[in-house]
């Protein structure tokens, strides 16, 4: 009995011995950890993401950051330097995981084992919410939530947009996540994809590098395993159906010109308020033209969870703006250019809206 309980003994001051502290996880994963930035094929900021180095000159994140980028630059947590994105490694949409490749090297962190953790197993994650660079937060596994075949964890570390394709780490430093959505106002519930499914990724045969937005190293898996499962966070809100009252282009006084209305369709399990808004202008060749922030706080909107509003102009497109940006649409807008126009919301509030 007596060499039973040494054993025991002797076993948990083994397994003590490979826990760190939270300063000492923090301080190795931030020599791999990256802020991603993604441009449109326009060389416009896109989407902010993190990731981090899994082998020489490879980077996990989450497939939803890169989505719809045609370039992006990643940089380590705390320098300056930037690494141009040199296409991907392999993509998998089911799991919502990437691998990037660089030209730098940066230390790798250590995968963890294949087999979900422990309810109540201690998580510590590393990201850069809202650009907020190099940050770092605790909590639990508090489920492990099962979706047909495919399991989840769910956590109470904290993520916020900008965190997506972050480590989630045990308390021995290794990786047994990544971070990938949250519930945004629904009592600090976030997600992280199992390890597992990038440890698959990574042991599949590579078939080169291929340009971002080519779907050449895509896998050919069934949908997103977190379809209608928490929300990423980045791709919230979706503005659609834009259309812009022309007028006549050879009467600059038409005073109906510029005028505007499309539809805000909020697919987060909040209400949204205080909508930021850009609006950027392309040619007939699709190269940007111009931009303006015309509507940069719609305090007088808010839409409910799931539903959408269709959002009018009266007075012409850029209402608040200078005297040039209002005649912008109407500028443009002429016979012999015939751009596009786009709206993209690039900030909203989730919390007091009234």
């Amino acid at each position: 009995m007596k060499l039973v309980y040494l054993l025991a003994v002797l076993i948990s001051i083994s397994c003590a011995s490979f826990a760190q502290s939270a300063r000492d996880i923090a301080r190795v994963a931030f020599k791999s950890v990256v802020l991603l930035e993604m441009n449109d094929s326009n060389g416009q900021p896109l989407s902010l993401g993190s990731g981090f180095f899994v082998s020489a000159g490879v980077i996990a994140t989450n497939a939803h950051v890169i989505e719809g980028a045609s370039g992006g630059t990643a940089r380590l947590v705390g320098d300056s330097r930037t690494m141009q994105i040199s296409g991907t490694v392999a993509v998998d949409r089911h799991a919502d995981l990437a691998l990037l490749k660089v030209d730098s090297p940066a230390p790798p962190l250590a995968l963890g084992p294949n087999a979900n953790p422990t309810v109540g197993d201690d998580v510590y994650v590393v990201g850069n919410p809202l650009g907020l660079e190099g940050t770092f937060s605790v909590g639990i596994i508090s489920g492990v939530r099962r979706v047909e075949a495919d399991s989840i964890l769910q956590m109470t570390a904290p993520i916020s947009p900008g965190s997506s394709g972050g480590p989630v780490m045990n308390n021995s430093g290794a990786v047994i996540g990544i971070s990938v959505a949250t519930f945004r106002d629904g009592q600090n519930l976030n997600l992280a994809v199992p390890v597992s499914y990038l440890s698959k990724l990574m042991a599949a045969p590579l078939k080169g590098i291929a340009p971002l937005g080519d779907r050449g190293n895509v896998s050919q898996s069934r949908g997103s395993m977190l379809e209608g499962v928490g929300t990423k966070t980045e791709k919230g809100v979706v503005i659609s159906d834009f259309h812009l009252d022309v007028g006549d282009p050879a009467n600059y006084n038409y005073p109906d010109a510029g005028k505007y209305e499309f539809r805000l369709t909020n697919k987060l399990p909040v209400e949204i308020c205080h909508l930021e808004l850009r609006i950027l202008y392309y040619d007939s060749a699709g190269a940007l033209m111009d931009f303006e922030d015309p509507f940069m706080a719609m305090h007088d909107v808010s839409i409910p969870p799931g539903l959408a509003r269709t959002i009018l102009s009266y007075g012409g497109i850029g209402q608040g703006a200078s005297e040039q940006s209002k005649h912008a649409a109407k500028y443009y807008y002429n016979a012999s250019v015939a751009p596009k126009i786009e709206v993209r919301a690039i900030n909203f509030e989730t919390e007091h809206c009234e």
